[in-house]
């Protein structure tokens, strides 16, 4: 049995097929590499944030991931078996070149790409964590049954969105969100002809403040609402496409929209109706309720995306392969095409992020002339926490003298906006009670902000100043370092330790002095 001609022509067709396995490793291998090294910079946030997950979370996250891992594996294997019963010897040996199938490429290129832009326009780490997390399933899909891998995107795409986010859940796109919902609330109290001023996390009208935290921001309910959606995708076999992505965006939208409602509810309650245990009494219970309602709603517009195909088993071998979706590429060009793909993601890996040449201002060589009399005073351990985290940020904060103004002042230089912040949330979280906060023309060509503090025993002024223009709000300054407009910000933040009038000519003249020194010290 050993001499028959079957056993010859086996081992022929093995000896045939080992330049193939070699060329597919060497090409396969090339694209892991490229991608690892593009997205270097996502291991180092990965390994600066995982350690700070609880014991508990880590489990999770890892048995999720040995779930899908094993799920894929065993379906891999009999797919190998089914396909080892119904092809011959040589169909089995072709099977080991190189496969490309379309959906996978394209999410790959789409990942890669999408990360190097959000690296290039935003500050958050998790955006290009999921991309890199969804990218990898994309390269598993390049040698995986496209069928199988359909099947298993969306859980792929869970556990993309989840480790990235759960991470660092407070931070990164948590303060934006807050930002973007107490602006809508404000631009709705507005049309309702109730004044309103918002800042940060704080939204001020006339009758009180009211603060929008972060269960307030709706990430959370975005983050669990799409985790939803995606595992009800999976369970009920949907197929991801065009339909899909639209169920998805209209999710999201519903989800914003009845946040954004919750919050303006509670402000309603509390600061017009003056009913402040109504609100708390509601606050949860409103975002269940709109997340329920949200989510029936999407599981309902679910039904009209169609399912994903099923494969057949008794298929024969020639429609396992023709499907549309896919392409076997000659052995002679597996390896052309992987060095291809191998070197886009060299090529964007040499894309370089951008950054603000401009040097920041000297704030340690600020001089005053009579009558104001500073000196320079340590900054807090707060404060160092938050200012000097961030790479090439400068802060100087000094105590003042001038006529009978007296007080604190804090000047902060960044590259970026993760650096700087409102400073009455400052102010409230170190004790002092925000009584009211107005728009004022403080300093030349800009507004400012003029807050009132501890029952208007003491006043606080503000603004954010660049070298060409100067803002008293915190997202336009956000929004000029994400478009790349001005990169380089300064905040001038002063406490008055007395009541004062911003009208007072003391108050002016003062201002316009910090104002015009700032601008002098810039690059």
């Amino acid at each position: 049995m050993a001499n028959s001609p079957l056993v010859g022509w086996q081992e022929a067709a093995a000896l045939r097929s080992a330049p193939r396995r070699w060329s597919s490793a060497l090409a396969g291998g090339a694209i892991i590499l490229s991608w690892l090294y593009l997205n270097g910079p996502t291991f180092i946030w990965l390994g600066q944030s995982l350690p700070n997950l609880s014991m508990f979370n880590r489990l999770g996250l890892g048995v999720g991931s040995l779930l899908l891992i094993a799920y894929l594996a065993r379906q891999r294997f009999h797919q190998r078996i089914l396909h080892q019963r119904i092809h011959t010897a040589s169909d089995a040996n072709e099977s080991t070149v190189l496969e490309f199938s379309l959906a996978p490429l394209l999410l790959v290129l789409g990942c890669a790409v999408g990360g190097v832009l959000a690296r290039w326009l935003l500050g958050f780490e998790q955006l290009p964590a999921a991309l890199f997390l969804l990218g990898s399933y994309g390269l598993v899909g390049l040698v995986l049954d496209s069928a199988l891998w359909r099947k298993g995107l969306p859980a792929a795409t869970a556990i993309s969105t989840i480790i990235p986010f759960w991470v660092q859940f407070t931070t990164g796109l948590g303060f934006p969100a807050r930002i973007l919902t107490a602006h809508a609330v404000e631009a709705i109290l507005h049309l309702l002809h109730l004044p309103a001023l918002s800042s940060e996390d704080i939204i001020v009208l006339d009758t009180g403040i009211t603060q929008v935290d972060l269960p307030c921001s709706g990430l959370k309910s975005l983050w669990t609402g799409t985790l939803l959606l995606l595992s009800l995708t999976w369970i009920e076999g949907r197929r991801i496409g065009g339909r899909w992505l639209l169920v998805a965006l209209l999710n999201l939208e519903l989800l914003i929209v009845v946040n954004i409602a919750r919050v303006l509810t509670l402000v309603m309650l509390i600061q017009v109706a003056r009913q402040p245990v109504l609100a708390e009494a509601l606050h949860v219970p409103l975002g269940l309720m709109g997340f329920a309602v949200v989510s029936l709603a999407m599981w309902g517009l679910l039904r009209w995306v169609p399912k994903a195909e099923r494969k057949e088993r008794s298929a024969k071998p020639s429609t396992s392969r023709t499907t549309g979706r896919s392409w076997k590429v000659p052995r002679r060009s597996a390896l052309l095409v992987s060095l291809l793909l191998s070197a886009g993601f060299l090529g964007l890996s040499f894309v370089p992020r951008p950054v603000n040449a401009a040097p920041l201002p000297a704030l340690d060589h600020l001089t005053w002339d009579a009558p104001i009399q500073a000196e320079s005073i340590p900054l807090t351990t707060a404060e160092q926490n938050f200012f000097l985290q961030h790479p090439g940020v400068i802060a100087e904060k000094q105590q003042f003298q001038s006529g009978s103004l007296s007080g604190s002042m804090i000047l902060v230089a960044s590259p970026t906006w993760q650096a700087h912040h409102s400073p009455e949330v400052c102010y409230t979280s170190s004790g002092l009670l925000l009584n009211q906060m107005t728009q004022q023309p403080l300093i030349p060509g800009g507004l400012g902000r003029w807050l009132t503090l501890d029952g208007g025993s003491m006043n606080a002024a503000y603004w954010f100043q660049s070298p060409s223009r100067t803002t008293d709000n915190y997202l336009d300054r956000l929004w000029a370092d994400v478009t790349h407009q001005e990169r380089t910000w300064t905040l001038v933040s002063i406490l008055f330790d007395q009541p004062h009038q911003p009208q007072d000519p003391e108050i002016q003249t003062f201002l316009n002095t910090v104002y015009t020194r700032v601008a002098e010290v810039q690059p």
